[in-house]
This record gives structure tokens, sequence and C-alpha cells, in this order.
């Protein structure tokens, strides 16, 4: 595909309404009727989570927010009704609180076996949704490296290579330096959205919002662009 922007995107897999916001995102392309690569960058909400002994998530996250269960299920529920309009199953009884920096290296991973620029992000978009069904949906533990391995085995990668980039730490880095970038610009959550370089879009946001951004942002590329084409047979300069 050849495309005329980029949007990056910086998501964590623990974060339902980056979820939401993918699916809006791909709606919002589609609304456009642009050509429209997307990057995904990796983000922690959860950095001190646990890598092994994973807890529920409703439990967790009601000691991170200082409320009560009662009050957490009523707001991942509604959260979850969100989702269901946009066609996605979330579980809150099977979903569990892990660390997702495995997960954000396995997303790498993926995007290592592309051949072209477009083939990585395209294998990146592709992981971070099966990580979400995975986390969301099914109740992995997207921290336990033999359940990436079978992801990976399912997505159709080389097994044996992703199981050596996830023990070498190969893309450890690479996440951290999302991270960073992400505080560079500003961000303190997610999902954040940067449309062709220029515009911010905050939250999961209607398809709309999406579709509107990125007309204006290819607009003003082309306009930029048109700006260094010489008119031909233009008067030359008098003074020249």
């Amino acid at each position: 595909m050849t495309h005329e922007i980029v949007v990056h995107v910086w998501s964590d897999i623990a974060c339902p309404w980056c979820w939401i916001g993918k699916q809006r995102l791909e709606q919002g392309i589609e609304q456009s009727g642009q050509q429209v690569a997307v990057e995904y960058h990796s983000y922690q909400l959860y950095p001190e989570a646990p890598s092994s002994a994973p807890a529920s998530y409703i439990e967790s996250l009601a000691g991170i927010k200082n409320l009560d269960e009662a009050e957490v299920r009523s707001m991942v529920e509604s959260v979850g009704e969100v989702a269901r309009e946009e066609g996605l199953t979330m579980d809150w009884d099977r979903a569990q609180h892990v660390n997702t920096f495995e997960a954000h290296q396995f997303v790498y991973a993926a995007k290592a076996h592309g051949s072209t620029a477009e083939e990585a992000a395209e294998l990146g978009t592709a992981a971070f949704e099966r990580l979400y069904r995975a986390h969301f949906t099914e109740g992995l533990n997207i921290s336990d490296t033999d359940t990436l391995l079978e992801l990976a085995e399912e997505m159709g990668l080389d097994v044996e290579q992703v199981e050596d980039e996830l023990e070498s730490g190969e893309h450890a880095n690479a996440v951290r330096g999302d991270i960073r970038d992400a505080r560079s610009l500003g961000i303190q959550g997610v999902p954040f959205f940067v449309v062709g370089g220029k515009f911010g879009i905050s939250g999961a946001q209607p398809p709309e919002v999406f579709a509107e951004t990125i007309n204006r942002a290819v607009d003003e590329l082309r306009y930029a662009q048109a700006q260094e084409v010489p008119v031909e047979g233009a008067p030359a300069d008098p003074e020249a």
C-alpha cells in the first residue's frame, strides 16, 4: 500500500480504551478514503504490574485506584458496553492484571518479520489486535513467554526467531524508547494518536474525529507540496 500519511499510535495492551480506540481509528481511516499507514508504539500504564502470579484485573484496579471492587466492576462494565458497540468482547472475570513489557517486545518481534516498513507496521498492528483479544477476551497471561510463542505460531511468525528475541531482550530498548518518546511529547495517557506528524488526538474519539483530522493532515501536506512546485511560465524577476 502506498500511503499518503502515517498515524503514530501510543498504546498499552492493558488499556481497554486503547482497543476501542484502535477500532475507531480504523473506521475513521475508512471514512476518510485516504491511504494511511499506522505505526504502533509501546506505552505502559502499569509498569509495576507483576510478570508472574497474575492477579484479577478488577481486584488489582480496585487497589490501584483505591476503590472498592463493586465500583470498579461498574466502571469496567460500562467500558465493556462501549466495547460491545465496536464489536469487541471484554471478559472482566477472565482478564488478568499482568506486566505488558514482554508483550510489547512481542509486537516488535512481529514487526521484525516485515520485509518493508509498511509490512512491519501492519504486523505490529496485527500483533496488538491479537494481544488485546488474548488479554481482554480470552483471559490469557500475556506476560508469559510460552503464551506469546503460541500467539506467534498462530500469526504465522517464525516461533524460534521470536523465542530467541524475547529471551535475549533484543527489543527491550525499542519499547523503552517508545515510552521515552511519549514522555518527550507530553503524552500522559493512552491511547494517543499523532496524525501526519502534526495533529494530536487524545483518547478513543469517534471515527469522525479521526476521519476529519486525517483529511486535514492530507490536505495540508498536499498544499505544502504544491507550494514547492515551480509554476511554468512564471514571469522572470525584474531585479534578477
